[in-house]
């Protein structure tokens, strides 16, 4: 072949190559480069032989690749060596380099490939295989079984040596828990070239058990033939003995939720599929059946029809909104029972999406029904003790009203007897004086009457604090006059707070009326009633000459039947039926200990923050 033919081919050959073909000198500077090179670093040819060559290498690799030229200039006639290029975009590429030295010419003739995704996977083999050995028990056997490698997790956890475990088969640490066909299905599988994966309970050298999550995995040749197989496994060991701790304390756990009558529930949102526990479905009487599961609709159809529209509107906001709620509601049971249960729930979340509802439904009818019968109790006591009051009343009222009557009868008499010469003007007089006595008498006796009603319902409303204790004044002074004592009242005039008015009148004429049976015997007879408020309460301190009351008497003087009063003097129900009615008004009773004289405090919340002196 022609010289100038066989040059063609070579020269076709560089500038066709995929490989990237260069000359360079000793002192690192190109001579020629193959088209290869441009396309690949994304430079002109003008710049790649312009430049040094190491103008274009990654900074950490400058040194390396200075190394191996001066291997060459020291008489090393080829490289074989990997560095990092910059690209013209400034990222970097692997190149992996051949090539050798011409001592007659001083030229270095070099092929250069582009290994950039090769090295980045290599890179993730090498993190996964020091991953293996970290993080995971690790073994590779022969197409045997016999174990040929071991990493030292597989000895601490085994507790055998590498000499000891290598040359062995995994019978070593067999823990004759697994049967020999269990094994027999696992080496069927892995024979074939399949993985297998499971958990396995194996025995340590001391003797201890320990279990392990297995995957077996057989490794093939460039024939397609199982060569070896390498065995992952991690350690469950807490986790299997977390699961015994679970179903034990879920075992606990049913048995308690059935002595504390208190089931659990779920429902998805998506299909409002329901999943009841065991103690679920004994509270609600519904029977369970295999493979079936109530749905909302059957769910809700168990509330009685009152309360039907009150749990929909509940799970329906939970649903819509993620509201939990807790209710306590009434349940019709299939066998036609109805019983008082307690329910809540709340949303669960998924991805930011409620995904289902859940909580607890309790059984609460024998709690419910002590409850009721005990408040229709209370409320007869409270009844029983306005009426007791009432009575001590109506002695020291009749007084009262006595004396209004005198001057009505005593003026009617004398316009009787002076009809025929008396003027105008002193009949006008003596008509105005009764007509202002029949005002007194209708006062007393349409606050007695006010007093006295029975209000089942017990409404709270809007009420002045001022008008409560005016009403209470008006209904306790005629004892007051008996007994000769002194009453002052301090207000504040716009004062609201929320309440059953006749349920605290009563609190304020019983505190008034203790107070005035406590100063019966004393010279200095006195009470003081003072409204004074922060930005979150009114207050009521009512305060009479008495002596403050002994600590030691403070701790019981809430408690019923409590009394300092001389037998046959009282029930000692007042004070704690004044608690129980200032408790259910959310208020809360004290005494003042910092003051010398007997001081009871009431505290109101307030309706609102819209108040001013009086």
């Amino acid at each position: 072949m022609p010289i100038e033919a066989e040059q063609n081919i070579y020269e076709k050959f560089f500038n066709l190559s995929i490989d990237m073909l260069c000359v360079a000198n000793t002192e690192g500077h190109f001579q020629t480069i193959s088209p290869s090179f441009t396309q690949v670093l994304g430079y002109s040819e003008e710049e790649l032989l312009s430049a040094p060559i190491l103008d274009f290498i990654h900074p950490d690799d400058v040194d390396k690749t200075a190394q191996e030229f001066a291997k060459l200039n020291s008489g090393q006639d080829s490289l074989f060596f990997e560095n990092r290029y910059r690209h013209k975009n400034n990222h970097y590429l692997t190149f992996s380099w051949n090539g050798y030295f011409e001592g007659d010419s001083g030229l270095i003739y070099a092929v250069a490939r582009d290994i950039t995704e090769q090295v980045k996977v290599r890179n993730k083999l090498q993190h996964l295989q020091r991953a293996l050995a970290q993080e995971t028990i690790y073994a590779e056997t022969d197409i045997s079984g016999v174990i040929t490698k071991v990493n030292d997790n597989f000895c601490q956890i085994s507790g055998y040596s590498k000499e000891e475990l290598i040359g062995n088969t995994h019978k070593l640490i067999n823990s004759d828990h697994h049967p020999a066909s269990f094994f027999s299905e696992i080496w069927k599988k892995i024979s074939s070239g399949k993985i297998w994966s499971g958990a396995i309970k194996n025995r340590k050298k001391n003797g201890e058990y320990y279990f392990v999550q297995s995957i077996l995995v057989p490794i093939f040749d460039n024939n397609e033939k199982i060569s070896n197989f390498i065995a992952i496994r991690q350690d469950i060991t807490d986790k299997v003995n977390s699961e015994h701790d679970r179903l034990k304390a879920l075992e606990i756990l049913s048995e308690t939720s059935s002595a504390a009558k208190i089931g659990g529930w779920e429902m998805d949102v998506a299909t409002g599929l329901l999943t009841w526990t065991n103690e679920t479905f004994r509270i609600l009487d519904v029977e369970q059946v295999d493979g079936l599961s109530p749905m909302l609709p059957e769910g809700l159809q168990l509330f009685i029809a009152e309360d039907q529209p009150i749990i929909e509107n509940a799970v329906g906001r939970a649903i819509e909104f993620g509201e939990s709620y807790g209710l306590e509601l009434q349940a019709r049971t299939p066998k036609g029972n109805i019983k008082w249960i307690y329910t809540n729930g709340k949303a669960n979340y998924k991805d930011g999406k409620i995904e289902t509802i859940s909580g607890t439904i309790q059984d609460i009818h024998q709690r419910k029904i002590t409850e009721i019968k005990y408040n229709q109790e209370r409320q007869k006591s409270i009844m029983n003790a306005k009426f007791a009051a009432l009575g001590e009343l109506s002695a020291s009222v009749a007084h009262e009203i006595n004396n209004p009557l005198g001057v009505i009868s005593g003026y009617a008499e004398l316009l009787q007897l002076t009809n025929t010469t008396a003027s105008p003007e002193d009949i006008l007089a003596k008509s105005a004086i009764i007509l202002r006595s029949c005002d007194r008498i209708t006062h007393i006796v349409k606050s007695l009457k006010k007093f006295s009603r029975s209000d089942e319902a017990i409404q709270h409303t809007s009420c002045s604090l001022k008008n409560l204790i005016s009403e209470a004044i008006v209904l306790t002074r005629p004892k007051l006059k008996l007994c000769m004592i002194e009453l002052q009242c301090e207000y504040i005039e716009d004062s609201n707070i929320l309440c059953n008015e006749i349920e605290i009148e009563q609190v304020i004429v019983n505190l008034i009326n203790n107070a005035i049976d406590a100063l019966s015997e004393l010279p200095d007879k006195w009470i003081d009633i003072l409204v004074t408020e922060t930005t979150q309460d009114y207050i009521i301190s009512i305060t009479d000459a008495g002596i403050s009351i002994p600590i030691d008497k403070q701790l019981s003087i809430f408690e019923p039947f409590f009394t300092t009063k001389n037998t046959g003097e009282g029930t000692g129900l007042g004070l704690s039926i004044v608690k129980g009615i200032l408790d259910n008004h959310g208020a809360k009773i004290s005494i003042d200990n910092n003051n010398k004289n007997t001081s009871f405090v009431i505290h109101f919340p307030k309706l609102n923050n819209k108040v001013s002196k009086g």
